[in-house]
């Protein structure tokens, strides 16, 4: 199964483009604007790292977001107020105190500025994209698409990892799909996304004998089990085999007990230190994993009402702050939980065991060292090894006509944009591709690997990857490769420092956006 376990490449796309288009592109690129998720109002992505923080600063000087601060002096009083509140409280909060000046200066750099945006100029993008095909039957996932980029202009290496495998566990009409983000070295990354799906096959195949494992996964399994120790299996025994929740169903809850499994077994591998070099501390990841499970599709032309037929149910699980998003009926729902130290329950469980969180940065750092609370590796340190855990958030979902579509992404994407603000990008860069696609001529005959070469130079127009097969599946591959492709380059010019790797799956409602209807239009 190894050599059907694909990792990311560090290959970069030569740039072909003349010193004029590069010029009109870092023009384009000065020119892309954005609603804000918080008060709406369209910034240039250039700065919308300030612009949110000029609202982060706002809320700690007890003013509203749409409050304007065009007066240095009521803003200096709204100051001393705020500082005259916690010098006056009985405990006196430095950490309040310093949050409190750096608002300020914040708010009056803003208004001291000349200029409404500053223009960056970046490094030429080296964004790879993989398109997966899918099985033809599968009327259930139309697109499968990632797409990375080292995001040179900061970072010297790629440590994102990802796996995307269909027909997973010999079965029609499953998936899998998850994106593994490395830290301290992309070594766990990379040995996760190989490893972590026959340790997830062998979970779900105990429980679900539709699932089952070849010959070369089952010698895989058995070769380390003289690495799980009976202690080790004893407490493995305890989360998997928990009672069922009331209320839940028990083959879900069982899908869930053999992610968590998965997972405890996968950190367990890591502490092996297979390839690590690092004599203190070795590498870990966090990981989201999308688990597509359309086996038991009914026939829709038999239910009264389409759009309530079940098509098929979405696993996800993930540790760390990596994140996936569902865009429903033009709505975006968070299918994961962030596991740092902006999370308050984190914070306290980090804390009530005896960890520490340090103010290196605004929401703090894990003994000093990792952004996140849960993830996989990072083994040599212990007293860090007590704060981050390896246990999973799991949540399924039901998917129906009305589910548009998938994102999962690294941090890199994350720390720049919200949720909300990339399903609206997803969802305005697909309708678009989509209704330009109705203009094409028939009789252009370039080649699907000319297209795939004008979309790997440039995407900046529409126009420049029109020229594909006239197959369906073929235009859903383009379209989601278009889609990943832009947002990596919104997050980067939005200010992302680190490796971006963005995962896009279109689902059956992902063309029954507003004017977006292919089978009304193409009649």
């Amino acid at each position: 199964m190894s050599n059907l376990l694909p990792t990311i490449i560090e290959t970069s796309n030569v740039d072909f483009r003349t010193p004029d288009a590069k010029k009109e592109q870092i023009s384009e690129m000065n020119e892309t604007w954005l609603p804000c998720s918080v008060c709406q109002e369209r910034v240039n992505l250039c700065s919308l790292i300030s612009h949110k923080q000029c609202h982060k600063a706002k809320k700690i000087l007890g003013c509203k977001p749409e409050d304007e601060t065009a007066n240095l002096h009521i803003l200096t009083v709204q100051k001393e107020n705020m500082i005259a509140q916690i010098e006056s409280s009985s405990e006196y909060k430095y950490r309040e105190y310093q949050k409190i000046n750096a608002s300020y200066e914040t708010l009056k750099g803003k208004m001291l500025s000349m200029a409404p945006y500053t223009s960056k100029i970046h490094a030429p993008f080296e964004t790879t994209c993989h398109v997966y095909g899918i099985d033809g039957n599968s009327g259930l996932v139309k697109s499968i698409v990632v797409c990375c980029d080292k995001n040179t202009s900061w970072q010297s290496c790629m440590e994102d990892s990802f796996i995307v495998l269909d027909n997973y566990g010999h079965r029609e009409n499953t998936c899998l799909v998850g994106i593994f983000d490395g830290y301290h070295g992309n070594m766990a990354a990379l040995t996760a996304a190989a490893e972590f799906p026959i340790l997830l096959l062998d979970s779900i195949s105990a429980l679900d004998p539709s699932y089952k494992l070849n010959q070369e996964e089952e010698s895989f399994v058995r070769s380390f089990d003289s690495v799980y120790k009976d202690d080790y299996k004893k407490t493995e025994h305890i989360f998997s085999t928990e009672k069922t929740k009331r209320g839940k169903d028990p083959d879900i809850e069982g899908i869930h007990m053999a992610h968590a499994k998965a997972f405890w077994r996968m950190e367990r591998l890591l502490q092996l230190g297979r390839k690590e070099s690092s004599r203190s501390r070795w590498s870990g990841c966090s990981a989201v994993t999308c688990l597509i499970d359309g086996s038991t599709i009914p026939d829709p032309q038999r239910s009264e009402d389409k759009e309530k037929t079940r098509l098929g149910v979405l696993h996800v699980a993930n540790i760390g702050d990596i994140k996936a998003v569902l865009c429903k009926n033009g709505k975006s729902y968070r299918l994961t939980r962030d596991h740092s130290a902006a999370n308050n329950q984190e914070r306290t469980r980090v804390l009530e065991s005896g960890g520490s969180i340090s103010s290196n940065e605004s929401s703090g750092l894990i003994e000093g060292f990792s952004r996140i609370s849960r993830g996989l590796g990072f083994h040599g340190d212990s007293k860090l090894k007590d704060s981050v855990i390896p246990a999973p958030y799991t949540i399924s979902v039901p998917i129906y006509n009305t589910s548009q579509f998938v994102i999962l992404a690294s941090s890199g994407l994350w720390e720049v944009l919200r949720t909300r603000e990339v399903v609206g990008m997803a969802q305005n860069l697909l309708s678009s591709f989509l209704l330009s696609s109705h203009d094409i001529n028939p009789s252009d005959t370039r080649t699907e690997e000319d297209t795939r070469c004008t979309l790997n130079e440039s995407s900046e127009h529409l126009c420049a990857i029109h020229a594909i097969s006239d197959d369906t599946r073929k235009w859903y591959n383009m379209a989601a490769a278009y889609v990943c492709r832009e947002v990596i380059k919104a997050a980067i010019e939005a200010g992302s420092q680190q490796n971006i790797t963005v995962g896009l799956i279109l689902l059956p409602g992902c063309d029954k956006g507003p004017g977006t209807d292919k089978s009304s239009s193409s009649s």
